[in-house]
């Protein structure tokens, strides 16, 4: 068991998600069922989405060759069904790559100077949605190549011979494992005493409080959740009530 506590850089990050889940969650795995390939389900947080740092990510680009930003991995221009180089000695710039697919323009269709992003407001992305030029990455970032980028433990995973899938953003009711923390979680809170090392004491505890036939409950919950919305029935209706929930 690992403990990452609050500050000191002890944050999960991506880098640390793929380490724990190669290293760790698919060796226990393989020792377990040693002739299976693994469903690995994430949800969409942004740790489980980090790309490589040769992945074909149009923001990390600069408009000119060279400079802080990374050597990208090939491209591939599917509008005329050929790779795309994407360093020649020094990494392109993105004004090289668009001309090189024929997607330069010295305006937007407004009128507005084309630049490598639209500013931000207010720590959020002001690209103009009902633009389709809105700015340099946000045409790249709409090629093929780039829209289908993976991140890389989906990469790293599906390399070693597994598979992967994303739940829905915004649908935590449909991961049971939401279920498995929310009850190791309350037996936290009520056994740790509310002081540092008394959390510290309980955490073991706390995750095996959680028997395997909750487990199994709490999944046999979520696919009466999908199979309700397979149905077409709407989350909170009388109908979606009575499909998911039981009681006795």
């Amino acid at each position: 068991m690992e403990f990452l506590e609050y500050g000191k850089d002890n944050y999960w990050t991506g880098e640390k998600m793929v380490e724990h889940t190669m290293k760790i969650a698919l060796p226990i795995f393989r020792w377990a069922f040693p002739d299976c390939q693994a469903l690995f389900a994430f949800d969409n947080a942004s740790n489980h989405s980090c790309f490589s740092s040769d992945a074909l990510v149009a923001s990390r680009m600069n408009r000119n060759p060279g400079g802080k930003q990374p050597h990208m991995r090939e491209g591939f221009i599917h509008s005329k069904q050929h790779p795309q180089a994407m360093r020649y000695g020094k990494a392109k710039g993105i004004e090289q790559v668009l001309r090189e697919r024929g997607l330069w323009r010295k305006k937007r269709e407004d009128e507005f100077a084309f630049l490598l992003e639209c500013p931000t407001r207010n720590n959020w992305s002001g690209c103009d949605l009902s633009l389709v030029d809105g700015c340099c990455a946000r045409v790249l970032g709409r090629e093929r190549d780039f829209r289908e980028q993976k991140g890389r433990l989906q990469e790293e995973l599906e390399a070693a011979g597994q598979t992967v899938i994303f739940y829905p953003k915004f649908h935590c009711e449909l991961n049971f494992i939401e279920r498995f923390w929310c009850a190791a979680k309350y037996f936290a809170r009520e056994n740790c005493q509310y002081s540092l090392e008394g959390l510290r004491e309980t955490i073991l505890m706390a995750l095996d409080s959680v028997s395997t036939s909750s487990v199994h409950h709490y999944f046999l919950g979520c696919m009466r959740i999908l199979n309700a919305y397979r149905s077409g029935l709407v989350y909170g209706t009388v109908d979606f009530k009575q499909a998911v929930y039981r009681s006795h």
